[in-house]
This record gives structure tokens, C-alpha cells and sequence, in this order.
């Protein structure tokens, strides 16, 4: 009995090995960047990112996926930037994202701001969805129908390669 319970433990675990580091090794020092689809069109430059307490949207990038003003719910939250500085959020925003086999209803923070980034998925989206990203490997991993499921960062293994769809990009 107690192998059986040990194989079902086992199974539910999400694990990093050192074959799955990126060609440079521990030496690497890169942002978690993925891609993911909203309808017909692939976001690159979506950062994932454990120290934001925020899912964070860019006023451009919602007018680059043709979605209006009107899309947007009003919000009372303020952000605090790392340089210390307060703004107010412009509303809040759901999106639906397919990443692999899966989609997730993600409730975005809308900034009109500038960033190296399209989208940021912070702890909200990380603790909800229990996921576990590694950002030595460049990879996300969670588990979906009791399968592993990884998405690899833009920058390790680029994704797709076929420029004919839809791709926002800052």
C-alpha cells in the first residue's frame, strides 16, 4: 500500500532538472518572457514575474489586440513602482489566454505606461493557477488533466516560427 500512495505523490509533482537549463547555463540572467494567444492573435513579451502582487496590462497592448476604452472596469488601485513612485490604474481588464492545452480568465491591472513587456502575470495568476516558474530554466511548468504541461520562455525555445499570425509585440 504504501508504494501505491508514494507512485500517486509522485505524480503530482513538479520538478527542474539541469538538462532543462538553457545553453549558457547558471550564468544566464534573463527575465521569464513566454508567449500566449488571446483569440487569433499570439502576445510575446509576456513576463512572468513572483515578486508582483499585480497582473499588470498595458494600455498599448489592449489597443493592439482592438479592444476599446469601454472594455475596461473602473479600479481604485494604486501601483507603486520600483523607483518608488505611485500611479493610479486606469481600471481592470479579464482576458482569456490559451497557453498550451489550457486557458486561463486572467483579471489585469490596465497601465498606460512604458515597459519591456506586453503582459505581466504576477502572484495572482501564479498562486491561482499553481504554477511554478523557474526562471534559470526559462520555463513554466503546471499540471493540467494530471499531465505536466511546460512552456518554454520566448528567449530558450522560440515557439512560433510562422511570422503570417498575429503577433503584439513592444
Amino acid at each position: 500500500m504504501t508504494n501505491m500512495v508514494g507512485q500517486v505523490l509522485e505524480s503530482h509533482k513538479i520538478t527542474f532538472h539541469e538538462d532543462e537549463l538553457p545553453p549558457e547555463g547558471l550564468s544566464h540572467n534573463r527575465a521569464l518572457h513566454i508567449t500566449v494567444q488571446l483569440e487569433d492573435k499570439f502576445i510575446a513579451r509576456v513576463l512572468i514575474y513572483g515578486g508582483s502582487s499585480l497582473n499588470i496590462c498595458l494600455l498599448t497592448t489592449l489597443k493592439r489586440l482592438g479592444k476599446g476604452l469601454h472594455e475596461i472596469r473602473p479600479g481604485t488601485i494604486n501601483v507603486k513602482a520600483f523607483d518608488g513612485s505611485q500611479r493610479a490604474t486606469i481600471g481592470e481588464i479579464n482576458l482569456c489566454l490559451q497557453m498550451s492545452p489550457t486557458w486561463f480568465d486572467v483579471e489585469f491591472q490596465v497601465l498606460d505606461i512604458s515597459a519591456t513587456y506586453n503582459l505581466m502575470l504576477g502572484k495572482p495568476w501564479i498562486h491561482a493557477t499553481g504554477v511554478v516558474a523557474s526562471t534559470l530554466q526559462q520555463v513554466v511548468k503546471f499540471e493540467w488533466n494530471h499531465q505536466e504541461v511546460i512552456i518554454h520562455g520566448d528567449e530558450s525555445n522560440p515557439i512560433y516560427t510562422n511570422q503570417t499570425v498575429p503577433v503584439v509585440e513592444n
